[in-house]
């Protein structure tokens, strides 16, 4: 995604809160929404800006998006949990939303309302199966990890761009999830490895070495070892491409 220039006005292997909701359970609401078509078309080739964030707090913009990039960020999945008509992703229509709660309303929250939404707006009907996929365990490689403490006032997070990462404050868990949209497949931590690390990451996308395979044994003292495993994939059965007016 590459960021725009403005706001369109109108507008676990994930998180168990926020996928594992049950029939009847309460569901929490915006105050305010808005849901309508993007004027903007995106190009058949080159870059095209679109997003979906939480821009202050307690309010919710998701621009230019497509339905599934909504989904994406409601149900906090990766895109290999996913299952569902073709358009969700490229049929060529996207969508300016826009949801308004109270400003202490917690991110956790805020995906439930916009799961709430695109459920009303587009009829949407969702629902999860456990299937048995490709995954890859991080375990300790055999000398041992090469890990350095984090600081206790290190920020939380993960940035990285082209084959660099860099965390001033990572647990196993987190890395594994962040790893798993690299190498997309989901990572599942077998490290036992606790608390906090600063984790620094270089490798090379394309070519011959250091891939980030060999980068991990060699600068992390990790590696990703393939298995299978069961894996929750969320699985959309109906949605319609022109949401109910506002």
């Amino acid at each position: 995604m590459v960021s725009g220039t403005r706001l369109l006005p109108a507008l676990a292997i994930f998180c168990a809160t926020a996928f594992g909701q049950q029939v009847g359970d309460p569901s929490p609401a915006f105050d305010v929404a808005s849901v309508k078509l993007t004027q903007y078309r995106r190009p058949l080739e080159g870059p095209s800006y679109s997003y979906v964030k939480i821009v202050s707090p307690g309010r919710l913009v998701a621009s230019n998006a497509s339905l599934y990039e909504c989904i994406e960020w409601a149900y906090q999945i990766k895109e290999y949990q996913f299952s569902g008509p073709e358009w969700l992703k490229s049929g060529g229509q996207n969508y300016d939303i826009e949801g308004v709660a109270p400003p202490e309303t917690s991110p956790v929250q805020m995906r439930l309302m916009l799961q709430k939404l695109l459920t009303e707006r587009f009829d949407m009907k969702v629902h999860h199966e456990s299937r048995t996929l490709p995954v890859y365990d991080l375990l300790v490689a055999k000398n041992g990890p090469k890990l350095e403490p984090a600081n206790t006032d290190g920020q939380a997070g993960f940035s990285s761009a082209g084959g660099r990462m860099v965390s001033q404050r990572a647990t196993m868990a987190g890395f594994a999830s962040w790893l798993s949209r690299e190498v997309d497949h989901p990572v599942i931590n077998k490290t036992d490895l606790t608390g906090f690390f600063a984790i620094k990451l270089e490798w090379i996308r394309e070519g011959d070495s250091p891939s980030i395979f060999a980068a991990l044994q060699e600068q992390l003292g990790l590696k990703l070892q393939a298995a299978r495993a069961p894996v929750d994939i969320l699985i959309v059965d109906r949605a319609q491409r022109i949401p109910t007016a506002n």
